[in-house]
């Protein structure tokens, strides 16, 4: 099966639903639709998507909207994408991935569209950092650096505006009916405590899992892959 070439992932356009990359696609094949991020969800997936082809899946990369919109935009925005590839997978239990600032609008999505099945984060923000300015503005220059080119902003003194209104609220969260895998690690900039303790209250179906710290930024490389993949296949036997 031909496949676009996984090295190219160019730099997204302004507009909506900007899709990096997708493989395997196919009426009988089921959507994994990977939502990245600033911090990861780029071209350090190009295995991760490849497994995910050979293991059945029509896989869809996107990057979030840019510039980054209101919130009901932003989870419009993966039901949009799901939409787009009704004739080209199997989207009834699609499985969503979101990487970071990815995973917020996975999980706002999922709070309404009942076609996707499962949901796995990685290193997302929930709450916290989207309430409060100073944790924004006071992350390291270089995730501030990736939070403005991922989300279109001006310069970093403009993302507490653009992101302000992104916290997701209980009343959100409870909506949630399917299975929700988060991955995170102890010094990952955007994921707090108290957003892991939010969502340890509200999902209906949650597994938490705690990566070795990564130096400050989101959990990568093979074993969060291995994890993914993991996920999206326990996912699919659940749904059959």
């Amino acid at each position: 099966m031909a496949l676009r070439d996984t090295r190219r992932w160019p730099v997204p356009e302004r507009g909506p639903d900007p899709v990096r990359w997708s493989g395997g696609l196919g009426p009988s094949r089921p959507l994994v639709l990977l939502v990245g991020g600033a911090l990861g969800g780029g071209p350090e997936c190009a295995r991760l998507l490849d497994r995910l082809v050979a293991d059945g899946h029509a896989v869809v990369a996107a990057h979030l909207p840019r510039p980054v919109p209101c919130a009901e935009c932003t989870a419009a925005s993966v039901s949009r994408l799901i939409d787009a590839h009704t004739g080209s997978a199997d989207t009834g239990r699609t499985a969503v991935i979101g990487f970071d600032l990815g995973g917020r609008p996975a999980l706002a999505a999922a709070a309404s569209d009942r076609r996707i099945g499962s949901v796995q984060l990685v290193g997302a923000p929930v709450s916290r950092l989207f309430e409060e300015p100073d944790r924004l503005l006071g992350l390291p220059p270089a995730t501030v650096d990736a939070l403005v080119e991922a989300t279109g902003a001006a310069g970093g003194e403009q993302l507490p505006y653009l992101l302000g209104g992104l916290a997701l609220r209980p009343e959100q969260l409870y909506e949630i009916r399917c299975p929700v895998w988060v991955g995170h690690a102890p010094d990952d900039p955007l994921t707090t405590p108290q957003d892991l303790a939010l969502l340890k209250l509200t999902l209906e179906q949650s597994e938490f899992h705690a990566f070795e710290a990564t130096g400050g930024t989101t959990p990568r490389g093979g074993a969060v892959h291995r994890r993914l993949v993991d996920g999206v296949r326990r996912a699919r036997a659940a749904a059959r």
